[in-house]
């Protein structure tokens, strides 16, 4: 069932990215789980670039003091208030936040916070002033937008915010300058809306390329991930197969050093001549119907059962010593004995049996699988030899293969 489920998640996502990769729009969101995903993926790097970026836009903008000392002279106490006091306890600030990584949307607000309040203490600063200069001196805040939107490079929506409120400070600014001409105004007014257009544009083209990007990224990954379980999978069983095996096992020395185990090796009595009788497709069944009783049998948790190859299975034990083993085997062979599957073997029971070997060790720093699987085949051999449908060690007081009870 967690198998289906596994499968059911990696096709919904598929058709979710598939869904994003063919949208038509304008919006740049994707579906609640996919940008969530977007967001856990490319959030701590986009922290990263901000306080970086916060850091480096506080020391351009501190250093603009000595423009203020020789354009506004009247107003260089408010600027150094403003640049020194102000601005950058709030930049400071709001670099501490964005380090301990918000939410997206604290972390993309910040950002526009700081923009618009640079934006504004120019503002202030043209206000304060009766200097001749300070005509010119609307044009940093647009550089506050542009940093702001094509360095730092917001998420869109967020950037679009930012551009608005320092164009709304930028067109205040203006209207404050009552030497300047209506011509001059309109100029730079034009000047700095068209600055936002174009920042605001490239801005969306490159958020969306990177979101496409990411898309095909994922999608690539879901690609490689699928193609590697597939690999470790049998698919006529659905268990896993040696590959798979190992890997757990590599899992389990970890979580479970020192501890004994067991490998049971199962053989299907005279496979060949079940399929000669009754063809591959029910030899396909029997296989499946043995796979499924093994599984049914062996404990819910700590037992792995995989494909060997063939009509061979292997049950890996945790935890089990060699008497425990035994009982476990014999338990599976009487269940599958009891099933009562057709066969016409050449000798035996006129049902399908099975035959078992076993080998014990512990998960010690030189534990090795393949010697473990080797002393359970070599016990398999043993078993076959006995006569078939039996173990190999012989539980105690049963040295003989049952050939007609099972």
């Amino acid at each position: 069932m967690d198998d289906l489920h596994g499968k059911s998640a990696v096709d919904l996502q598929f058709a979710l990215i598939d869904q994003a990769l063919d949208k038509r729009g304008f919006a740049l969101r994707f579906p609640r789980a996919l940008e969530e995903q977007f967001e856990q993926e490319t959030g701590p790097v986009r922290v990263r670039w901000y306080v970086r970026m916060a850091l480096l836009s506080l020391a351009l903008f501190d250093s603009l003091i000595v423009l203020d000392y020789f354009s506004l002279p009247d107003a260089f106490g408010l600027a150094l208030v403003l640049r020194f006091g102000l601005v950058t306890s709030l930049t400071v600030a709001a670099v501490w936040i964005t380090a301990r990584h918000p939410p997206a949307a604290v972390r993309e607000g910040l950002q526009v916070a700081l923009s618009t309040i640079m934006a504004l203490s120019i503002y202030m600063l043209v206000v304060a002033s009766a200097s001749p200069l300070r005509e010119n001196y609307h044009l940093g805040i647009l550089f506050v937008m542009m940093f702001t939107v094509m360095v730092l490079r917001l998420r869109w929506r967020y950037a679009l915010l930012a551009a608005a409120a320092t164009v709304t400070v930028q067109l205040l600014t203006l209207a404050s300058l009552q030497d300047a001409s209506v011509q001059s105004k309109g100029a730079s007014a034009f000047l700095s809306l068209a600055f936002a257009g174009f920042a605001l544009v490239a801005l969306y083209s490159l958020e969306k390329m990177e979101r496409r990007g990411w898309l095909r990224s994922v999608r690539d990954r879901l690609c490689a991930q699928v193609f590697e379980e597939l690999s470790i999978i049998d698919p006529l069983t659905g268990l896993g197969n040696r590959r798979a095996l190992e890997q757990w096992v590599t899992i389990q020395r970890q979580v479970h050093v020192g501890r004994p185990v067991s490998v049971v090796m199962v053989d299907i009595d005279h496979f060949k001549a079940y399929n000669d009788t009754f063809g591959h497709l029910a030899g396909d069944d029997c296989l499946r119907r043995i796979s499924g009783l093994l599984v049914s049998e062996a404990r819910k948790t700590g037992d792995r059962v995989c494909r060997f190859g063939g009509e061979e299975f292997i049950v890996f034990l945790i935890d089990i010593d060699l008497p425990t083993a035994i009982l476990v085997a014999e338990r599976m062979r009487r269940e599958i004995a009891a099933r009562r599957i057709p066969h016409k073997a050449p000798i035996g029971p006129p049902f399908v049996t099975a035959s078992f070997g076993i080998a014990t060790g512990a998960l010690t720093d030189d534990f090795d699988l393949n010697v473990l699987i080797e002393g359970a085949d070599a016990a398999l051999y043993k078993a076959k030899q006995r006569g078939r449908n039996c173990i190999e060690p012989p539980l105690l007081g049963l040295a003989e293969p049952l050939h007609a009870t099972g």
